[in-house]
């Protein structure tokens, strides 16, 4: 799959307001969105900065499709992904999405690790020597368990906790179904946002969890259910495996470690895989559709 099979990117990124000013002094510079869209490629197709400019130097068909004679080259895709917001490319992965989103979805929550070229280095007083190891990236996530698209997601430290990224993913989502998520997203707080959404929370239950409410009835009305009709309950919660096809397909095609250097360019090349996952999706939705195949149907089997 490429650009040029999918050009809704190229349609929401004309929609969109520029991503940064360019320049009003000196030289004219490249178009901010050609440059916003070269690094998209760049993720896309897994290049390095100055492997895409060879890639893309020859590339007539997609010159026309962005009404250019010439791409960019490396050295300003480089200073495009710098400037590139990452607002930006949540507002672009949301107007893609656009005509999937609907009411009485399911959706499920977890999280995972990308590697960065970076380490770190500490001393371990039990052996008394020097340790280190790859640094990564968590890649927080929400995503509908219908056609297994990524609706929202968070990036932090791989240090930071799962429980408060919950309000985050689920806060722009429309009126909800269920939500499933394992014991990092249970708490009293995210029940009762799922059910203010009026959706029904599948969030597992530490070992140590007891039905008092304080405060959150929707808390005491899962764990009723949970404890009442245990084996139905969790045939729903398995459904949460869907999601870990998810990173897999992201990490076997776009890759589990982050090239970029610079800490910021790091969590926007994430964010891009994001993107670009969903891009493929939507490939394999809309041909689904035109073939009539049940996509859920494909999973069970």
């Amino acid at each position: 799959m490429c650009i040029r099979d999918r050009p809704e990117v190229v349609r929401v990124v004309r929609e969109l307001p520029l991503p940064w000013r360019p320049n009003e002094h000196g030289r004219p510079c490249y178009n901010p969105r050609i440059v916003a869209i070269c690094c998209f490629l760049m993720v896309f197709y897994q290049k390095t900065y100055d492997s895409i400019e060879s890639y893309l130097m020859n590339d007539k068909a997609l010159m026309s499709l962005l009404k250019v004679k010439s791409l960019p080259g490396h050295s300003v895709i480089n200073r495009g992904m710098g400037k590139l917001p990452l607002p930006y490319l949540r507002r672009v992965m949301r107007h893609l999405l656009l005509k999937y989103r609907k009411k009485g979805l399911m959706y499920a929550v977890d999280s995972t690790g990308f590697s960065r070229a970076n380490r770190s280095t500490w001393f371990d007083i039990r052996i008394g020597r020097k340790n280190s190891r790859h640094d990564c990236l968590k890649l927080h996530i929400v995503a509908n368990l219908e056609e297994d698209f990524v609706h929202d997601f968070t990036i932090t430290n791989w240090k930071r906790g799962d429980s408060p990224q919950f309000k985050r993913l689920i806060r722009d989502l429309p009126e909800l179904d269920a939500v499933l998520g394992d014991k990092g997203y249970s708490s009293r707080l995210n029940c009762q946002m799922v059910k203010d959404k009026n959706g029904t929370p599948y969030l597992r239950f530490k070992s140590n969890a007891t039905g008092k409410a304080k405060g959150h009835p929707a808390w005491k009305e899962a764990y009723v259910e949970f404890t009442t009709n245990t084996d139905a309950w969790m045939q729903i919660y398995k459904l949460r495996n869907i999601i870990e096809s998810i990173f897999s397909s992201i990490k076997r095609r776009w890759g589990s470690a982050l090239r970029s250097r610079l800490y910021w360019n790091q969590i926007k090349e994430l964010a891009l895989k994001v993107l670009a996952y969903n891009m493929r999706q939507a490939l394999y939705v809309e041909r689904a559709r035109e073939l009539g195949i049940d996509l859920r149907a494909t999973v069970a089997a």
